[in-house]
């Protein structure tokens, strides 16, 4: 049976959406009898999905653990050369490398370049706000044009890349991650006499997930004044900061929810989505959102702008800007009474976008690509 090599490439935290897809993916294709092998950033508390990966018998390689100062500095002067005698090792049929950006897979995609070893690459995130260097966007082209297919979480994704790039990425396509919630969810809609609940689920970090222009926008005393909350639920290193910036503007129409993994129970208990992204791949709260049948207003990008149609199955946000927020905000509460039947038009729309099973599609074309 033929290897394959899962390269996670993700050091920003130990687990998050974008390791799901690849994961599962390595689980089920162990489950089907290929030989496995998975290299992942060594972090000081291993994540329970790596531990299930050693369980079902796949072999995991660390990186980046327990080093000195001497050996980092090695590293960085060597880039990293070391960890791809990995792929000299296993000697896989086709490398799959998860980025969990557009572009810090790179030095990967040219080792296995350079090994003769065929490789697929997923980008996970594109951002307006991270363009890539002229020192690396000529080789990244380079890069992904020898791939045997470069998978996108969303359309809008291959295009910002190949922009930033200068160049098309041949065998680009889209790919779904999972999602959280059954595909059947059906939570009980909420009542609304004591007032209209947003929920903001998702990573305490502004920088991508902008929780500080809700803040601001629920600052204004319109907002003040109606009967409308929003609850954020999510860990992250900011999200002391957020509490401390709502506790300074006092703003008593803002919640912290407690960390939760059933998502469903969040949506039983409110009436929409509120994310104003800074920049996105395939938000899978969107997804989920519009799965249990709750209309988003959210960021007009990515995978957003391939589930959600302005004012008629949700509200998209123009710009991630106080200001736009809170417009797209005010058009979403002048049709508050329709939001109910905003949210069941979601609910057909997205499961038009995203397959019941995502991970038997994307194993169907791992299985192409190895054929």
């Amino acid at each position: 049976m033929k290897k394959i090599a899962f390269i996670a490439v993700n050091d920003t935290a130990p687990w998050g959406g974008s390791e799901e897809l690849w994961a599962q993916t390595a689980l089920r294709m162990a489950q089907m009898g290929y030989t496995i092998g998975a290299s992942v950033k060594g972090w000081k508390t291993k994540p329970a999905k790596i531990a299930e990966l050693e369980q079902s018998q796949i072999s995991v390689t660390y990186r980046n653990s327990d080093r000195n100062k001497l050996d980092k500095a090695a590293f960085f002067l060597h880039r990293g050369k070391q960890f791809y005698q990995w792929l000299d090792r296993f000697r896989p049929d086709l490398a799959l490398i998860s980025q969990s950006a557009n572009c810090d897979g790179l030095l990967w995609m040219e080792a296995c370049a350079q090994r003769d070893i065929p490789y697929a690459v997923v980008s996970h995130v594109a951002a307006e706000n991270h363009w890539i260097p002229d020192s690396s966007a000529a080789r990244l082209a380079q890069a992904f044009a020898q791939a045997k297919q470069s998978f996108f979480v969303s359309q809008d994704n291959i295009d910002l890349t190949a922009k930033q790039i200068g160049a098309n990425i041949p065998n680009a396509s889209v790919i779904r991650s999972p999602y959280n919630v059954s595909r059947h969810a059906a939570p009980l809609w909420l009542p609304t006499e004591k007032g209209f609940k947003l929920a903001c689920v998702g990573r305490m970090h502004p920088t991508s997930k902008g929780q500080d222009l809700i803040l601001e926008v629920m600052r204004l005393e319109k907002w003040r004044d109606r009967p409308l909350t929003v609850t954020f639920f999510g860990e992250g290193e900011h999200k002391e900061s957020l509490k401390r910036l709502a506790d300074l503007w006092n703003l008593e129409n803002v919640k912290f929810g407690q960390f939760t993994s059933d998502v469903e129970s969040i949506w039983e208990n409110h009436h929409a989505l509120i994310l104003p992204s800074r920049y996105e791949g395939g938000p899978l709260v969107t997804v989920e959102a519009m799965l249990c049948g709750r209309p988003c207003i959210v960021t007009n990008l990515a995978l957003n702008k391939e589930c959600i149609q302005d004012n008629v199955n949700g509200f998209l946000i123009k710009a991630p800007i106080a200001e736009l927020v809170d417009e797209a905000l005010e058009r979403a509460w002048q049709q508050r009474e329709n939001w109910y039947e905003l949210g069941k038009a979601a609910a057909v729309k997205v499961r038009q976008v995203i397959p019941a099973d995502p991970i038997s599609v994307f194993t169907k074309k791992i299985v192409n690509l190895l054929n």
